[in-house]
């Protein structure tokens, strides 16, 4: 494993081993088997041996990312209602971030709670030496809390076990072609408190035993040109992230740069987490072509926390499954070929079932819907997860359904919405967040992607349309975050020119717009928009705004 940073630093398998070896040690000393820890670190080495302390340790490791300090009113509440739903017995992580976290000045804002009445633990610091026989438990039993993103709901703790991991992990090597692992040269910036970091960047590569990129989250997005030059530099040949990822490259990478890239060895560009959309891979084919990327090194897919993490994946080594719908029909509940007589969008494919797993396109009352119909993604595989940490009546609910015509499989509600067409999987969104408008069915993402083409100064990926009953109609409102303009006038000319876009692109017209700033709309920790904390805040007026149409009254 590599850590790309001003200093690089390198982590053998021999060294982790070690390490891991030293902290397990120093656990079971202040900790028995089974009781749960909080993984309290940035993204990095510290992170992956303490992990892997864990797992040697029979501790139950319980991942969730720092808080942020500029942010503390919105991600601090979070880890602390992480940590009393965990019940932990304590917080592995730096000795700096333990003598920050214990100081006076920390006192005042972690205040009486459940991190202050546990014992916090410097894992950098564990003596060396350190020797403690490998905890072999049952395959079935729990080994790790993976808690949810939220970006509809409270976050929720997944339980996984050994064998959810192992078969996970046994299904992507063969589906990403890693097997055997010759030659595999990874690179992984999400972070790793988020399933795909965690899973795909962090244990797959030690399953396999092949080398691996480490790069912080926020280098990337910070300049997205550090990651494709990451890939360039190292000859990798297996990365990706989220769609909203590639785009950034596009719009953010000059040319002077792109001239300095060799993309050739990347043989395998997943993309998942969100909707994957076909203008995005268009236009990064289209400029990083020329370095030597090629368009059948995108590797589409969809999977999901409560299943480890992968359900469905496109094939290595061919392009991904575009499919012309129509627009209208996909409204009523279906995935159609488009005719030529309507509007139509064009849906990426998320692939096709692992081996061992079942996947069933279920309606409302819970039966199975037929081929090109939309309805729930139910899924069924040894990568499900135990279910909801201390939560069995949303367990039963979630992960113990069953159909009419199979009573004796238990499938997990996946609260995605999606079709099967010819073998392949077309995910569209969200049942919480659909938006029923007429008895049409609008989902919040096209609206956003439309409102971001209406004007350069949109930001990309920062902006969430949700629903507002007026009068006892739904109506739609967005919340969209812009850079300045020259004069406030220019804030009108966005808000006309959004109106006018979603309407001829939709034929949708907006109930409310509100401008803010950067970095008001709030994401999850792997960048999904959470659009009903948004309409929240909205709706509560904790929104600072540089415009709205129509204005509200006082």
């Amino acid at each position: 494993m590599v850590e790309p940073d001003q200093d690089e630093q390198t982590l053998t398998y021999l060294a982790l081993h070690r390490k891991a070896q030293d902290i397990a040690a120093l656990l079971l000393e202040r900790m028995p088997q089974g009781a749960r820890a909080l993984l309290l670190f940035p993204p990095g080495f510290d992170y992956v041996c303490a992990l892997y302390g864990c797992f040697q340790a029979g501790i139950v490791a319980v991942s969730a990312p720092p808080p942020q300090p500029n942010r503390l009113h919105r991600t601090l509440p979070r880890l602390q209602a992480i940590a009393a739903d965990a019940e932990i017995t304590a917080v592995l992580t730096t000795d700096f971030i333990r003598e920050a976290a214990q100081s006076d000045a920390a006192g005042s804002f972690l205040e009486d709670g459940p991190l202050t009445e546990v014992q916090w633990i410097a894992t950098d610091t564990a003596p060396e030496g350190g020797e403690v026989e490998v905890a072999r438990p049952p395959l079935s039993e729990l080994t790790f809390l993976q808690y949810t993103s939220g970006s509809t709901r409270a976050p929720r703790g997944v339980m996984l076990s050994h064998e959810n991991l192992d078969d996970n992990l046994h299904s992507i090597a063969h589906s990403l072609g890693h097997v055997p692992p010759d030659d595999i040269q990874g690179l992984m910036w999400l972070p790793p408190y988020h399933d795909m970091g965690l899973i795909a960047g962090v244990l797959h590569p030690v399953h396999i035993g092949a080398r691996c990129v480490l790069m912080s989250p926020l280098t990337v997005i910070k300049r997205p040109a550090r990651w494709l030059e990451a890939v360039s530099k190292y000859g990798v040949t297996t990365s990706g992230g989220p769609n909203f990822a590639y785009d950034l490259c596009v719009r953010r990478i000059d040319l002077e740069t792109c001239e300095q890239l060799d993309l050739s060895s990347w043989k395998v560009a997943f993309n998942g987490a969100e909707p994957i959309r076909a203008e995005t891979l268009d236009a990064f084919c289209e400029k990083f072509g020329p370095c030597g990327f090629t368009r059948d090194a995108f590797q589409a897919g969809y999977g999901l926390a409560e299943a480890t993490l992968l359900v469905t994946t496109g094939a290595t080594e061919k392009e991904p499954t575009l499919l012309e719908v129509d627009e209208r029909a996909l409204e009523d509940g279906f995935v159609r070929p488009a005719t030529g007589g309507g509007p139509a969008k064009v849906l990426v494919g998320s692939g096709s079932l692992l081996e061992g797993t079942k996947v069933a396109i279920v309606d409302a009352e819970g039966r199975r819907r037929e081929d090109d119909e939309i309805g729930e993604i139910w899924f069924s595989g040894r990568g499900v997860a135990l279910g909801y940490w201390r939560d069995p009546e949303e367990t039963a609910e979630a992960f113990a359904v069953t159909l009419a015509d199979e009573p004796d499989t238990p499938y997990l509600r996946t609260g995605d919405l999606g079709a099967i067409v010819d073998g392949e999987l077309y995910v569209v969104g969200r049942i919480k967040e659909l938006i029923i408008v007429n008895g049409r069915n609008i989902y919040p993402h096209d609206i956003e992607y439309s409102a971001e083409a209406a004007s350069p100064l949109v930001r990309s990926h920062c902006g969430a349309a949700f629903e507002q009953e007026v009068e006892g109609e739904v109506r739609i409102a967005m919340l969209l975050e812009v850079d300045l303009p020259e004069n406030e006038e220019g804030y009108e000319e966005i808000m006309a020119a959004v109106r006018k876009r979603v309407a001829e692109d939709l034929d949708l017209p907006l109930y409310w717009i509100g401008l803010c700033s950067r970095g008001t709309v709030p994401k999850t920790t792997s960048g999904k928009i959470q659009r009903r904390l948004c309409k929240a805040l909205v709706v509560d007026g904790d929104v600072e705004l540089l415009a709205e149409y129509p204005r509200r009254k006082a």
